[in-house]
């Protein structure tokens, strides 16, 4: 099965090259590139998040066979991103997923109440050390946080413009991943994600702040194993291999 994998604001496909080691055999780790970012830096960036969807959507539509089945993760932008992926699956190719994870983020119907995208060069690099987004190797080099600048502004446009009028739930369970100490992704009500599956919600805690998807790598994706394991995934794969 093929696991379809959404980064966070400014991050590439190789952001989850580290997931390899501890993934399932049985998984295939599919990590999906925005229009500009990583393998696709020369393109130039969206910042519709419809628009980011739909190109997200041909790329993972086009790498399914007609019988494998898939599951989706995205961390914080990619949650947002995962929600509109599921959908135009689910709507274009009538394959639902088998699970959804959506990981650092509140639920897409919730407005986002800063607006990132339109602070001052200096005001954006500020947060986003702030945040935990740059190594601190880096954080003194302007010429690296310049050149990725444009890619960041475009991201938190496309989340800070974006709206979610209606829920579409799907039909599979979801799994929600949340950091101890990233309060935006938990300050919310926690029902709030019950609306988006017509199946089972649980939450998972791990000890870290927003980043913990590479602090604490082997959880995560150990967590993911038995989660996909439990649901009885992983057996039929191994089946029909």
């Amino acid at each position: 099965m093929k696991l379809f994998c959404l980064p966070y604001a400014g991050g590439a496909s190789t952001v989850f090259s580290t997931w390899k080691p501890y993934i399932d055999p049985t998984i295939e780790i599919h990590a999906l590139e925005l229009p500009g970012h990583g393998t696709r830096m020369t393109e130039p960036v969206l910042t519709d998040l419809h628009q980011v969807a739909d190109d997200l959507y041909l790329q993972a539509s086009s790498s399914l066979k007609a019988t494998e089945s898939y599951a989706i993760f995205g961390h914080s932008m990619g949650a947002v991103l995962a929600y509109e992926l599921q959908k135009r699956l689910r709507m274009k190719l009538n394959k639902e997923p088998v699970h959804v994870f959506y990981s650092g983020h509140f639920p897409p119907h919730i407005p986002e109440k800063k607006v990132y995208h339109q602070l001052s060069d200096d005001q954006l690099k500020k947060v986003i050390i702030a945040m935990g987004g740059v190594p601190e190797e880096l954080a003194d080099n302007h010429a690296v946080l310049d050149f990725f600048l444009p890619i960041l502004r475009a991201d938190f446009q496309l989340l800070e413009t974006y709206q979610c009028d209606e829920v579409d739930p799907a039909a599979c369970p979801i799994s929600i991943f949340y950091g101890t100490r990233d309060l935006p992704s938990v300050l919310f009500d926690l029902d709030d994600w019950d609306k988006y599956t017509n199946d089972d919600c649980e939450f998972f805690e791990f000890d870290g702040d927003h980043f913990f998807i590479h602090q604490l790598t082997n959880e995560v994706v150990e967590k993911i194993n038995v989660i996909l394991k439990r649901i009885g995934v992983l057996e039929k794969c191994t089946r029909s291999t």
